[in-house]
């Protein structure tokens, strides 16, 4: 054998199925990992009002924090102390934190009647929160600074009317 035919002895000698064994493999991995977020993200149904009722509280407050930084960053853009990306990502991450919130909220099966009330409620208070703040994050991106103290105006009183119901629901 050449010198520069050897192989080291650890070396493995692929053989034209293994390309395929690895795809299958990691196909495998992916289906798996895929399976896993599918349902982590799946909620049953709690048992009690005072269980919902506390994840209520619990998705209004962060729902209110969200609407809190948007305030924030809209009023700093606006009289330019945040800029451009800054702002946009900022607005971004706010109407992503909130839209999640609502969405996992949404995930829990209320227990009855009258934590169907509460869910109506709450949601009430997160459509309008959410949307204004995909708004607030559309303009950002578009670089429509001028807009944010128009399209923020609700935002006060939907922070106010979440921290409530946080309050009412705990």
């Amino acid at each position: 054998m050449n010198a520069h035919m050897t192989r080291h002895p650890r070396q493995r000698s692929r053989t034209p199925a293994e390309p395929t064994r690895r795809r299958r493999g990691l196909a495998a991995v992916g289906l798996g990992l895929v399976l896993l977020a599918a349902t982590a993200g799946c909620t049953g149904p709690v048992r009690s009002d005072g269980v919902y009722a506390s994840k209520a509280a619990r998705t209004a407050a962060a729902a209110a924090s969200a609407v809190e930084t948007a305030q924030l960053a809209a009023q700093e853009a606006t009289a330019g102390r945040l800029f451009g990306r800054s702002t946009a990502q900022t607005l971004a991450e706010a109407a992503s934190d909130a839209g999640d919130v609502q969405a996992t909220f949404d995930a829990i099966q209320p227990p009855d009647g009258r934590a169907d009330a509460l869910r109506d409620q709450l949601d009430s208070l997160l459509g309008p929160a959410v949307s204004t703040l995909e708004d607030l994050r559309t303009a950002a991106r578009r670089g429509q600074v001028a807009q944010l103290p128009s399209l923020d105006a609700p935002l006060p009183r939907l922070g106010d009317r979440l921290q409530q119901f946080q309050k009412a629901h705990q």
